[in-house]
This record gives structure tokens, sequence and C-alpha cells, in this order.
């Protein structure tokens, strides 16, 4: 390899190292009570049929990504992240719009977090289906239900998931 081409590798090495240092070194403490999903499930509805959900940290840990598999429709996700010092999601839904929920405030040793509706994209009309609001409980670290509220009509129909760690 040629030297300058060598010295060039070289110097930016030496200029993106202390910048994803610097990023690795902020802690990002409020996705922390989701980092536990991280791995595969596999629950059902109240229905009882089955479903499937999986968990990624992705862009650095800085966000999770959820894949929900339903046995009848095509996959979902859901993208957990930080907004400051505050939870954050956006549901990309199949029934086309984006709703995006933020949460409360969680405090260390919350059993649940609860997101609600802050806005949307593709959605023409505050009356049309979306989903308004996620509830996350966790029973223990193999165990959580996910309850999901669409409004459909104006009026909130709960959709409730329970989930156990695939071993």
């Amino acid at each position: 390899m040629p030297r300058g081409i060598r010295r060039f590798l070289c110097a930016l090495t030496l200029l993106l190292t202390p910048s994803l240092t610097q990023a690795a070194d902020i802690p990002d403490t409020s996705l922390t009570p989701l980092k536990f999903l991280v791995g595969e499930w596999k629950g059902a509805d109240a229905e009882g049929k089955p479903h499937k959900v999986a968990y990624a940290l992705s862009s650095g840990g800085t966000s999770l990504t959820e894949t929900l598999t339903p046995p009848d429709s095509p996959p979902m996700t859901t993208m957990y992240y930080s907004d400051g010092d505050q939870l954050m999601l956006t549901h990309y839904c199949s029934l086309n719009n984006q709703p995006r929920m933020r949460a409360g405030g969680i405090k260390e040793g919350d059993k649940s977090i609860t997101f609600v509706f802050v806005d949307a994209t593709n959605l023409k009309n505050p009356t049309d289906v979306h989903m308004r609001q996620l509830s996350i409980e966790v029973k223990d670290h193999d165990h959580f239900t996910q309850t999901w509220t669409l409004s459909k009509a104006g009026k909130d129909v709960p959709k409730v998931f329970t989930f156990e760690r695939v071993k």
C-alpha cells in the first residue's frame, strides 16, 4: 500500500477514535428499563393466537428494535428510543400509520411502563384506526405483558399479549 494512503488511513483512524469513545461514554439511562427484553419471546394474544416478538439493541445501543410477528399478518416494528430523559416509541403499524408515544416518568424498580399517544404520521384523520397507548407490565426477567390500546371509531379497544422468553 502506498505510504500516502497509509498515512491518510492512520490520520482518519485517529480523528474518528475520540468521537466514537465519547459517544460510548454517554449513558443511556432512559432506555435501561427495557434492555432486559433483548432476545426472542413467544406468547399469545387474549384469544390464544400465537405471537412471536424479538428485541435487539440498535444504533450503538441507543435504540431498541421490537419485531412483533402475529400469526395472520405481516410483522410490525416498534422502535424505542430516548428523547432527552424520556422514553419514546414509534410503532410502524400494519395499519399503515406510525404512531409516536411517550412514557411518563419511570422510576427505578417500576414494573410497568405506559406510553401515551403524541402524534402519528400517515394518519389522515384523528378518528382513523390507530394505536393510542402501550402498557408493558414486567412480571419477571422471563415474562411480560403488553397491552396495546387501539382507537377504533372513537372507542379504545385493548389488545393484550403475554410473552415468555425463548430459552
